[in-house]
């Protein structure tokens, strides 16, 4: 009897384990949000940066303590750059004759309209990693853009994965992000910066910087810039130019000069236009992205390269290979009961044979 009891604690401990290792797996630090307003999302403080991710995918929240928070550096509102004036931080997407895009000022508008993302947000060794998820209600494609915070560093890194989850290849496919610096406007007053694109000192980064110097300031100069690892198709020094495919009016190009020069002094925002072309079912392409602070336009350059170098292939919007889905927790479950009762099974029929009398 003694032996029996033991054969059927085991047998049932063996059964536990499954159920065990999945409330584990369902527990994790993972934390998700399934709503909130358009101005709703997640404020990181480090110790250069402070940034609030908006769960649509752009920079620009509301926080109850902190008022408007998108871009700070250095950290406190006077020094906000980017959730100020407009809200203009943002992105679009184009496919056949459908569209989808969400800044904070406009809400989410198109085929997004309606649709609650899905936000999670976990710790690193380094910062926190802060993923939003939502499909378009054709359910056509998956948009993924993964924000990555670093506690020690003056850049941000911001992904972007288009997924075809639909039945049709779409072959016109156009992504755009839309960033609308205001450097330090709070502190000076002035929606203006000195804009240019830094195509002539560092062709390889892809970067628009928006600046202030000394004589704007009366004090220390400050430079904010966008990047990106895939070369835009085209971009716009101007304005909003992001709610429909190409743009409404030759784009405003200029690059900042090897002397660190830029042409334009004006209020406005960079649009960067990739044309990503066709897109098979259950393909992805991924755009990879850079927002970064400098005290010199140097050291900008040198915080926007570290920030690129970080991203592993493959990179450069290609295609991702389709993979074969895994599977989900009830299916790794079932599998896990159906071992364990074999084995027990089995070990059930080796004792009775050992104890049946001759």
């Amino acid at each position: 009897m003694k032996r029996a009891r033991h054969a059927t604690l085991l047998f049932l401990l063996i059964l536990a384990l499954p159920l065990c290792a999945a409330s584990v797996f369902c527990s994790s630090p993972n934390t998700e949000d399934q709503g909130g307003s358009y101005y709703s999302g997640t404020v990181y403080t480090g110790s250069h940066l402070r940034i609030g991710v908006n769960d649509y995918g752009a920079l620009g929240v509301y926080d109850a303590s902190l008022g408007d928070v998108g871009f700070q550096y250095p950290i406190g509102y006077g020094y906000e750059s980017l959730a100020v004036g407009w809200w203009g931080d943002g992105w679009s997407v184009f496919y056949g004759g459908e569209g989808a895009g969400f800044s904070p000022a406009d809400g989410a508008w198109g085929t997004i309209s309606g649709v609650t993302p899905i936000v999670t947000s976990r710790p690193t060794p380094y910062g926190h990693v802060h993923v939003i998820e939502m499909n378009t209600s054709d359910n056509v494609l998956k948009l993924l853009f993964k924000v990555e915070f670093f506690n020690a560093k003056k850049y941000v890194k911001v992904e972007t994965h288009i997924t075809n989850i639909g039945e049709l290849a779409i072959t016109d496919l156009e992504f755009k992000r839309i960033v609308d610096w205001d450097v330090w406007q709070p502190t000076i007053g002035d929606f203006d910066n000195y804009w240019g694109v830094d195509d002539v000192r560092r062709p390889d980064l892809n970067l628009a910087v928006a600046f202030l110097n000394s004589s704007v300031t009366g004090g220390p100069s400050v430079y904010m810039g966008f990047a990106s690892l895939e070369r835009p198709t085209n971009y716009d020094l101007n304005w909003d130019d992001y709610g429909s495919r190409g743009f409404i009016l030759p784009p405003l190009h200029g690059s900042i000069t090897v002397d660190g020069k830029a042409p334009f002094f004006f209020d406005g925002a960079v649009v960067y236009q990739w044309l990503l072309g066709e897109l098979k079912p259950g393909e992805t392409k991924v755009i990879h992205t850079i927002y970064a602070a400098g005290d010199t336009l140097e050291e900008l350059e040198n915080n926007v390269g570290e920030a690129l170098r970080q991203y592993r292939p493959p990179v450069g919007g290609v295609v991702m290979p389709v993979e074969a889905p895994a599977p989900d927790l009830a299916t790794i479950i079932s599998v896990a009961l159906a071992v364990a009762v074999a084995a027990a099974a089995m070990a059930a029929t080796r004792r009775l044979i050992k104890l049946k009398p001759l």
